[in-house]
């Protein structure tokens, strides 16, 4: 594969697309809540989990765009890899111990439902994306991370090798499509790797085609790029709330993600220019904190809400039987649940704006501080951090 060089100093920040990741990580935090209340049950909410490729996709583009010219100049490859191993895995590691401290203060001791602790030896070291499903009760969401690092490494061994890197990229875009969608997958290569395979090469072509187009966007009439970014985004929303999709969507939808970040990485139309207001760009900010904290508000409300409301004498507020997945351990009427949806975003960007600041940022700046070489200006471009 092969890019562009970045030039000193002209660091570029796609605002639209970073944004839109934050948009896509509250997606994904509907998605976990469950069939509950009106929001978290729509249809689209309910699909949001193939949001996951969407991130993917950006990824591959970002790392393209922020690295990929560099690396093909001969930006240290062990440094890339240091530098995108520190922006990610603190936080997973605060996530681990956060759910390990639950573990053996409230689950096994008070609930009586101990977790194997064969899933923290295999989320700790970041292992679960060569599974075949999804599902880690110590690190719910970082399968995705592995699945992350694995494109890093790939990204660090084929940018700058040309048709040859591009030839291999293509060649696992065609495996990976071909075995998920005969649902064929082994430990080590399973659907939740082969989605990544897919989704991130097409983010580094979405790069490649944004630089072959950019300079003709000024020539583009405001009206059309308009009609771009709305058409875009209803075709997406549109096959989100299409019921029923299955992992065989994904290649599809990789496609439309595709579209989407050549089409917001313009940056210029009124749909981005919406995506640029402060409390759009700040969910952006925050948005890995989003997508890798939200689960431990929901499964503490999923856990404590059916023993409060026992104990406060509302027995008809819990739903019979165990449900572990989302809020479904309650039922309150489809209002009441759309509040607590609400209330639970809000927490969820609370918590996520304190993740962001005292665990997020300073890793991300510390681990810039270890890598960067003496004498360098701080030119490392702020790659958007992905799931």
């Amino acid at each position: 594969m092969s890019a562009a060089a970045v030039p000193a100093g002209a660091v570029h920040r796609y605002i639209a697309l970073d944004s839109l990741r934050g948009v896509a990580a509250l997606g994904v935090v509907l998605y976990h809540i469950g069939d509950f209340g009106w929001i978290a049950s729509s249809n689209i909410a309910r699909s949001s989990w193939l949001l996951v490729d969407f991130f993917f996709v950006l990824s591959g583009f970002v790392i393209a765009a922020s690295y990929g010219g560099r690396l093909a100049e001969g930006f240290p490859r062990g440094r890339f890899l240091l530098l995108r191993v520190g922006r990610l895995l603190p936080l997973h590691l605060a996530v681990v111990a956060v759910f390990t401290a639950a573990e053996f203060a409230i689950f096994r001791p008070v609930l009586n439902e101990p977790h194997s602790l064969s899933l923290l030896a295999r989320g700790l070291p970041l292992l679960d994306g060569f599974m075949l499903h999804a599902g880690n009760f110590y690190a719910p969401v970082s399968w995705s991370i592995s699945v992350e690092l694995v494109m890093y490494i790939g990204a660090a061994l084929l940018f700058g090798t040309r048709r040859i890197g591009i030839a291999l990229a293509a060649l696992a875009v065609v495996v990976a499509s071909v075995v998920l969608l005969n649902e064929v997958g082994v430990i080590g290569f399973g659907r939740l790797l082969q989605r990544g395979l897919i989704a991130f090469p097409l983010g580094v072509l979405a790069h490649a085609l944004h630089r072959r187009l950019s300079a003709h966007v000024g020539r583009v009439p405001g009206w059309g790029l308009a009609a771009a970014e709305v058409l875009v985004m209803a075709a997406l929303l549109y096959v989100l709330w299409l019921p029923g999709k299955t992992i065989i969507w994904i290649p599809l939808l990789d496609g439309l993600f595709l579209l989407l970040v050549l089409v917001f990485a313009a940056d210029a139309g009124p749909v981005s220019r919406l995506l640029r207001t402060a409390p759009l760009m700040a969910i952006g900010r925050w948005s890995y904190s989003i997508y890798m904290t939200h689960l431990i508000l929901v499964i503490a409300l999923n856990r404590g809400l059916p023993h409060l409301f026992t104990a406060l004498g509302r027995e008809e507020w819990v739903r019979p039987g165990r449900h572990s997945y989302g809020l479904m351990s309650v039922e309150l009427g489809r209002a009441w649940e759309t509040a607590l949806t609400l209330a639970l975003v809000g927490a969820a960007l609370g918590l996520s704006v304190l993740t962001w600041r005292y665990v997020e940022e300073p890793a991300r700046q510390w681990s810039r501080r270890l890598m960067a070489p003496r004498g360098e200006p701080r030119r490392v471009a702020a790659a958007l951090p992905v799931t």
